[in-house]
């Protein structure tokens, strides 16, 4: 069984030196897999993210893939999902993220899944919306989870239901904001190895909630509030009912998340901000960071459609098809030469701003160019 071997904690460390799950230089932890890929060689993804489903309860605001999860309210066959885990250990893959898609918990098998995940030796984390983080899922995620990370995005209940979409009135939506939190804690109580984080997504309607819901969290024991941008999906054809966040609270939300820092950050719990990802939103290529996408081949997507898509980006999207796992075995799907064509295809030109940014800067900066100088220490 795979699980943390000790509880997550910081140091009060300057931010430039702060080691926490979202630092881009975890990459020099697979430094032997990405000079294979570098050669030329064809490499099995370190991690893959895998879509239980794509039917949600929730209906955010924000969603990139809710026209796609509409025309298609479908969950990966049990059995598939069973053999597909074993695949996924033959081929070298390190890690599995259950994640959407839609929301995982929904799928009608999904403590099985995640025992099965438990007992096979990857190392598994989960991205979730927190409503169904209870009973024996909760069980299952504090069993054998590295990570449960609950996608929270409000530091108040109406805000909640108002980006979440949570269905019911506003009564409703005040007792799933609570119930959320309360599954939090939940998985405190089960677990102390377990690392528990929360995202934030900042859109101009909740900038000034960012200390409440960090607060929030670590109450409630939680290791880390995960704060970034939302990123407009209309380019698309998802749906974005907020356009996002505007320039001139770009900087209000750094102001925030410093303020956020000074209050409650210490051993046990950090505010992490993505600055760079802010930054972006008001001016970005990623020409300014690399020449070309290398992180597909180290990290991938399994849709609930069995299709494998380059990243979580472009899920759903027909001409990012790389493979489907419900009609060959991963191996076959991987090796073979519709991912190539597709991985060859992608034009960072026409991408879209993406959490990929720093994973392919440091492939470039630490691999291609050597700008660490690493042979000396």
């Amino acid at each position: 069984m795979t699980v943390a071997s000790a509880p997550l904690t910081f140091r009060k460390t300057a931010e430039t030196y702060a080691l926490h799950p979202f630092n881009p230089l975890k990459l020099l932890a697979h430094s032997d897999r990405i000079r294979a890929m570098l050669d030329g060689e064809r490499v099995f993804p370190v991690s893959v993210e895998l879509d239980l489903s794509l039917i949600c309860n929730h209906a955010c605001a924000w969603c990139s893939f809710d026209e796609f999860r509409a025309k298609n309210p479908i969950s990966l066959p049990t059995a598939r999902v069973l053999t597909l885990i074993d695949e996924l250990v033959e081929c070298g893959v390190k890690s599995v993220t259950l994640t959407g898609g839609g929301e995982p918990l929904v799928h009608k098998s999904a403590v099985e899944i995640m025992r099965k995940l438990t007992s096979s030796g990857l190392s598994w984390g989960l991205v979730t919306n927190g409503s169904r983080l209870d009973g024996e899922r909760a069980d299952a995620v504090a069993a054998g989870a590295t990570f449960c990370r609950v996608s929270l995005d409000a530091g108040l209940a109406l805000t909640h239901q108002a980006i979440h979409k949570t269905p019911g009135g506003t009564g409703d939506g005040v007792r799933q904001f609570d119930a959320i939190l309360a599954n939090i804690k939940r998985m405190r109580s089960l677990s102390d190895t377990l690392t528990i984080g929360a995202s934030f997504c900042v859109f101009d309607c909740n900038i000034r909630e960012i200390l409440t819901a960090a607060r929030l969290v670590k109450e409630r024991g939680g290791n880390y509030l995960e704060v970034r941008p939302v990123y407009p999906t209309a380019w698309r054809g998802g749906r974005q009912d907020d356009a996002g966040i505007s320039d001139e609270n770009i900087d209000a939300a750094k102001m925030e998340i410093s303020i956020a820092r000074k209050a409650l950050q210490d051993d046990t719990f950090q505010i992490i901000g993505m600055i760079d990802r802010f930054d972006a939103v008001r001016a970005f290529r990623h020409r300014d960071y690399y020449d070309r996408c290398r992180i597909s081949a180290l990290s991938t997507v399994i849709s609930s459609d069995g299709e494998i898509y380059t990243c979580c980006v472009h899920r759903g999207l027909p001409q990012f098809k790389s493979g489907n796992v419900l009609q060959q075995p991963f191996r076959e799907a991987w090796l073979g030469q519709q991912r190539r064509d597709v991985e060859d295809s992608i034009d960072i030109d026409k991408c879209p701003k993406c959490r990929y940014v720093g994973l392919n800067a440091t492939i470039q900066g630490a691999f291609v160019h050597n700008g660490l100088h690493a042979d000396f220490i």
